[in-house]
């Protein structure tokens, strides 16, 4: 007997091996395996939240690039970067010599063009143009007339000059930016200055085209900074971009702003990630998500075996999913339906 099942295998072989291999493992699958525990969860109560998570840094709102519009020499700087300034401030000026003598020039050319002017109404008995006699006295009138307006343009002109080389700010802030730091060198008209205002600063986040229809003003955001790892901060969203723009991959993206109340410890470029509060429940029934499988079932842990139940679902987190039917609290699941073995259904 032996001898001809040991014929009909060798013959058959090319058979028999994938039909002992189907055998195998449908073994391995429907009888229990020794040793593996089936990890289960109860039903609890607790608040749950449906989040955006995105990332972002800290940005100011009023910040101002200050520069000279002509080159010079730099006379005086008040100001350092990292010092706090006022409004109107003076932060630098440049060598004034060349302008305060042309506009002393310009003085005494209006000086003399005002004296001629006097003299000439006093000519013409302080007749306007239009009330001259004759043409040749109207051009008279009118070129005494310009040449004064030239002469008060000039004067402004060169004040207006003197003017820009003192460079003030027009916010209050601070120094971030100084690219001299010691006064005495040339500086060109690229020489910047920046102020920062801290009171304006907010965390500005890139919220991706999909997400941004579920963003609205005025949700809660809660935001981990990579410097201050083991705080967490909340504010509120409070600037929603209306233009789109470009991300590095190339798809469309928003930014999205919310203020930081208390601005102290924080600086411009700190990075971290946020999580915007989209919706969120208080005290309701939930399970882990892994527990779930085809969609709205769960495997119900019931005298000793596993009963898979159809339940309602609500809203979801990335953990966490809230119950609205078919659990009770108390119950418990099991959290990996791929462990509960056949024979304990």
């Amino acid at each position: 007997m032996f001898k001809k099942i040991r014929k009909f295998a060798l013959a058959h072989k090319r058979l028999l091996v994938p039909v002992i291999i189907v055998i195998l493992v449908t073994t391995f699958l429907l009888l229990p395996k020794n040793g593996q525990e089936i990890l289960t969860e109860q039903v609890s109560k607790k608040d749950i939240a449906k989040t955006v998570s995105v990332t972002g840094d800290v940005d100011a709102d009023t910040s101002v690039n200050l520069t000279f519009k002509t080159a010079g020499k730099l006379v005086y700087l008040g100001a350092k970067e990292g010092d706090f300034i006022e409004a109107y401030q003076t932060i630098a000026t440049l060598d004034q010599q060349t302008a305060l003598k042309s506009l002393k020039g310009s003085l005494l050319d209006y000086s003399i063009q005002r004296n001629t002017f006097e003299s000439t109404q006093d000519t013409y008995q302080d007749r306007k143009p239009y009330q001259a006699l004759n043409d040749e006295m109207k051009r008279i009138l009118e070129n005494n007339q310009y040449n004064l307006d030239k002469a008060i343009n000039s004067v402004e002109l060169q004040e207006l000059s003197r003017r820009e080389s003192i460079l003030t700010t027009p916010i209050a802030g601070i120094v971030t930016r100084a690219d001299v730091k010691v006064a005495g060198v040339n500086i060109t008209t690229a020489t910047t200055y920046t102020v920062t205002d801290p009171s304006s600063l907010n965390f500005k986040m890139e919220v991706d085209e999909a997400d941004i229809g579920k963003v609205v003003d005025g949700q809660e955001v809660k935001i981990t900074f990579d410097s201050f790892p083991d705080s967490e901060i909340n504010l509120a969203i409070d600037s929603i971009d209306f233009v789109s723009h470009k991300t590095l991959s190339g798809g469309n993206a928003f930014y999205v702003k919310a203020q930081i109340q208390d601005p102290s410890k924080y600086r411009v470029g700190m990075s971290g990630n946020a999580d915007i509060i989209i919706d969120k429940r208080s005290s309701v029934l939930t399970v882990n998500i892994s527990s779930i499988f085809d969609d709205n079932f769960v495997y119900v842990e019931k005298n000793g075996k596993f009963e898979k139940r159809k339940i309602k679902l609500g809203l979801e987190s990335d953990i966490d999913a809230e119950v609205l039917s078919g659990l009770s609290l108390g119950e418990k699941v099991a959290l990996d339906p791929n462990t509960v073995p056949q024979n304990a259904k």
